[in-house]
């Protein structure tokens, strides 16, 4: 069953208060000024601002929190209830988003393609469009 390593998580959820991390800090003090300013600033060396880029923001800044949206989560056995916060699910941004997809992808690979071969280890090609930037910014190492 897709997402069952998640879902045995679930009964010790924890609300994870992102607003208290200093990455949620810094983009809840600074965005809106950053957004204020960067034509003026950024957009003669930058180009324009993708209109994506304070979308994701945006999301960001309210994922995992209940003023955001949330469900009530109700025990069947003993009728205890909690506020689940929704979650923005952008990929590549938000750090809590991000793991759970990679939580996920880890999941896919383990349950649906390397369990029913026997194997030594897997190998995973990355795109040529991104090879450059991931090996300048020392992502990739090379010996």
């Amino acid at each position: 069953m897709p997402g069952a390593a998640v879902a045995s998580l679930a009964r010790f959820y924890r609300p994870r208060r992102p607003e208290r991390t200093p990455l949620y800090q810094l983009f809840d003090r600074h965005a809106e000024r950053f957004f204020r300013e960067y034509d003026e600033r950024f957009e003669h060396h930058y180009g324009p601002l993708r209109a994506v880029v304070r979308r994701v923001v945006d999301q960001y800044l309210e994922c995992g929190r209940p003023e955001g949206g949330f469900a009530r989560i109700r025990c069947p056995s003993c009728r205890g209830e909690h506020l689940l916060a929704f979650s923005c699910q952008t990929r590549n941004f938000c750090p809590s988003c991000q793991a759970k997809h990679a939580a996920l992808f880890a999941e896919h690979l383990v349950e649906d393609v390397l369990s029913p071969v026997a194997h030594r280890h897997a190998v995973f090609t990355v795109p040529k469009a991104i090879r450059g930037s991931s090996a300048s910014s020392g992502g990739i190492k090379r010996h």
